[in-house]
């Protein structure tokens, strides 16, 4: 029976799926038996580098719980000849929904309303020229990003009767035009022309703070910004700044770049700044569809079979066996 190592709570409703195959191991504080592990179930709070890896010399996987891979050291597995797999489907339609669950909250100012009626009162909301929402018909969406995710959110903005705008510099112009959107040359100019505009790029070495003040500066003012990809996407203290001056009118975001935050964390003090603690994918389908989708690819190497989703190809023919 294969031993697998989990550093989350197996999911009830997918613990069928290892009955008479494997034997979760763990999750432990102090990683006791870790060493007789053939699979890592991965979820993203934790990083697993070399040193991680080396701990455990029968392990044949790396499985990912979810589409962000960057607090696994890839390099390091592939040095190892240890495949790394991961779900880049199965969040995209949770946390599609829950892009536009930030963009129309922080639209309608739904927070902000809710909790005047809770407080202060009906009265005390539409007393105020600036508690006003805006309509999204007609407007600009602006997406960083256009795979799986930023596709899905796209579709949903024409849905709203919105002109969509996107920067992916990987993506062919025949994609955006397959799917009724036009792709901009570059980011400034999605920037400079949406009214909202939402993050779904990787975190790379070049995306790392990709929106800083300079870019906070080339958005329409007054525009609204969303983030459910990465929170190291983000200069958190830029964008501060560009709320408290008025340069974005409101955000939405379901990342950070230190999670957990607390409760002083300086984004947290705005009105119109709605967040929520990385849940985008968290539904009850979404996160059945992140277990499903990384047990079984982690099963299939364990016998020997090439996964859907592997993140170092080169290495299959050569892994550990």
């Amino acid at each position: 029976m294969f031993k697998i190592w989990l550093d989350d709570a197996l999911l009830p409703s997918c613990a069928h799926l290892l009955e008479g195959i494997a034997e979760p191991i763990g999750p432990s504080p102090t990683l006791e038996g870790i060493e007789e592990a053939e699979a890592f179930i991965c979820p993203g709070n934790v990083r697993y580098d070399g040193a991680r890896m080396d701990r455990a010399p029968k392990l044949k996987v790396i499985a990912r719980l979810g589409v962000g891979y960057d607090n696994i050291d890839l390099a390091a597995a592939t040095a190892r000849r240890i495949p790394v797999v991961y779900a880049p489907d199965a969040p995209t339609i949770s946390t599609a929904e829950h892009a536009w669950a930030l963009i129309m909250a922080v639209a309608k100012k739904i927070v902000k309303a809710h909790a005047a009626l809770h407080t202060t009162g009906w009265g005390s909301f539409w007393g105020h020229e600036a508690n006003k929402g805006l309509e999204l018909y007609g407007c600009t969406l602006g997406l960083v990003g256009l795979g799986r995710i930023g596709s899905r959110v796209a579709r949903y903005g024409l849905a709203f009767g919105m002109r969509v705008l996107a920067f992916d510099p990987y993506i062919p112009p025949e994609r955006a035009q397959d799917i009724g959107i036009t792709l901009a040359p570059s980011l400034e100019d999605v920037l400079r022309e949406a009214d909202v505009v939402s993050l779904h790029a990787p975190v790379t070495p070049e995306t790392r703070h990709l929106m800083n003040a300079e870019r906070f500066a080339q958005m329409k003012r007054g525009a609204l910004f969303v983030n459910v990809a990465r929170g190291a996407l983000v200069d958190e203290q830029a964008l501060a700044d560009a709320l408290r001056s008025g340069q974005v009118g409101g955000a939405g975001l379901d990342v950070f770049e230190g999670e957990p935050i607390g409760l002083s964390h300086p984004l947290l003090a705005f009105d119109n700044v709605v967040v929520t603690p990385h849940v985008a994918s968290r539904t009850v389908a979404g996160h059945h569809r992140i277990w499903e989708t990384t047990l079984v690819q982690a099963l299939q190497v364990l016998r020997g079979e090439r996964p859907e989703h592997l993140l170092n190809p080169e290495i299959w023919e050569t892994r550990r066996r």
